[in-house]
């Protein structure tokens, strides 16, 4: 059976990828998945530079679930670069890298710094972080700011957004 699927002209040999931010860069699962097995593995959240996230506690039990605020920490595009893009290099999977920051110029630094990595097949905008020059406000929260960010990554981007 053919499962190709194929998103702004990338194609995918399956539709299956796993969710942003909950699978880092896969090297945590690698010995309980396959991730040759996977159309694609979609990063947590890569900033310009080094987040802490939030001060724990960070993950709260809940009647009927949890409650997470993990507060997007990651190592920064250097680590990532040298470290997850080679990684993820060795799988025959799509690399989509879901990108953060606090300003819309932050934004355009990783957009930007991926351009140079062949291996990224696609880039995933994540608009819940939120806009220093906004008061803080997540940058999905207002119209104009995602039309404004999402058009500016465009004229950076050599990846499908």
């Amino acid at each position: 059976m053919n499962t190709q699927t194929t998103i702004a002209g990338v194609t995918f040999k399956n539709p299956v990828m796993t969710a942003s931010g909950t699978f880092g860069s896969g090297m945590e699962y690698e010995e309980f998945v396959d991730l040759n097995r996977l159309g694609a593995v979609v990063t947590k959240g890569v900033a310009n530079v080094p987040w802490p996230g939030n001060p724990t506690p960070r993950v709260a039990e809940v009647y009927g679930g949890m409650l997470n605020a993990i507060g997007l920490q990651n190592p920064g595009i250097d680590v990532f670069i040298e470290r997850d893009i080679p990684f993820l290099k060795k799988y025959d999977t799509k690399i989509i890298v879901n990108v953060c920051g606090k300003t819309v110029e932050d934004y355009v630094d990783v957009v930007e710094r991926l351009g140079d990595e062949p291996a990224v097949s696609m880039l995933e905008i994540n608009v819940s972080c939120p806009n220093v020059k906004e008061g803080a406000i997540a940058f999905g929260q207002k119209a104009d700011a995602l039309y404004n960010i999402t058009s500016e990554l465009k004229n950076h981007a050599k990846q499908p957004i």
